[in-house]
């Protein structure tokens, strides 16, 4: 992240320079946010935490069960949310657990899904990839009317490089041939110049699919260099220990605002640009990323006179 810190009024520019400051809120205007079962459980009313429409995006996590995520989804689909529950080809144990999945989480109000390999080292059933729940033809034949795939501006500890370029290809491919629109949502990172980069890179060698862009909530930099080495964000790591310096030890706590500069920036210098939103990683708790990232879709936000962050009033 480019501005470690949980920034105050206290230290901000009042002046806002208007399309800078613009640009930012329309890229959190459709920001989304995940929530593990066991984190909803925790929370009282989603409804009076997000705006209406929300993009609430489901874990579905080895070891976790279908049957614990089709309540979450009802529920948020109740609370006036979208819900867009994680299919996980690697944790699914057979055909019928993909049906039982896909079919009750529609019948719970989900019309849109994440679709990613998973995190298990080896299937536990048919499914390895993507691609082969993509292959089934349950996402048409069900009415699903948007997905969102994985992206990877950092690559993958798995996966070799030509491999995601393949798989990026085949979704696209796919997209096209089904006519159901196809969304990358990336690992976090906290480089938001790399990920601008990467998001060139791919749009060159013919991705067509927009990008939604993997941020960390706020959080502790412990927590955060915790998760980014569990997934293996190495880069990510680096650029989060160079930037943070002794300020860094001092407060121990970061915020996306450096990310999202960047993020808006780019969008800014390049109206060819995939980038059409964040997605928050809530490392720090849901509630506080909720309410940080409410805040600066609301505007309610103060640049920096060097333009490095800007502090949120929540």
């Amino acid at each position: 992240m480019t501005s470690i810190r949980l920034a105050t009024a206290a230290t901000a520019n009042a002046k806002r320079p208007v399309d800078l400051a613009s640009a930012i809120v329309e890229l959190l205007r459709d920001f989304s946010i995940e929530v593990t079962p066991k984190q909803a459980a925790r929370v009282e009313s989603f409804a009076a935490l997000l705006p209406p429409g929300t993009r609430v995006f489901v874990t579905f996590v080895p070891g976790e069960t279908v049957d614990a995520v089709l309540p979450v989804v009802e529920r948020l689909a109740r609370e006036g949310m979208r819900p867009v529950p994680h299919v996980a080809a690697r944790n699914l144990l057979a055909e019928a657990t993909l049906q039982h999945h896909l079919r009750g989480a529609r019948a719970c109000g989900a019309s849109e899904a994440l679709v990613i390999a998973g995190g298990a080292r080896k299937p536990l059933g048919p499914y390895a990839s993507t691609m082969d729940l993509l292959a089934t033809g349950l996402f048409e034949e069900l009415g699903y009317t948007r997905l969102h795939v994985a992206g990877h501006p950092e690559g993958s500890p798995d996966i070799p490089d030509a491999e995601l370029a393949r798989a990026l290809a085949a979704k696209n491919a796919w997209s096209a041939r089904t006519g159901i629109p196809v969304e990358l949502v990336t690992q976090f990172t906290f480089d938001g110049v790399r990920l601008g980069a990467w998001e060139r890179e791919i749009r060159a060698s013919g991705n067509r699919l927009p990008i939604r862009a993997g941020l960390a909530g706020p959080a502790s930099v412990t927590s955060l260099l915790r998760y980014a080495r569990m997934c293996g964000v190495s880069a990510s790591v680096g650029f989060l220990q160079r930037s943070g310096g002794r300020f860094l030890q001092l407060v121990g706590q970061a915020a996306p605002d450096g990310p999202i500069l960047a993020l808006a920036r780019a969008r800014m210098e390049d109206p060819g640009s995939l980038l059409r939103g964040v997605h928050f990683y809530p490392f720090g708790g849901f509630v506080r990323t909720a309410a940080w990232a409410g805040a600066v879709a609301e505007g309610r936000f103060t640049l920096f006179a060097d333009e490095s962050g800007f502090a949120v009033e929540i």
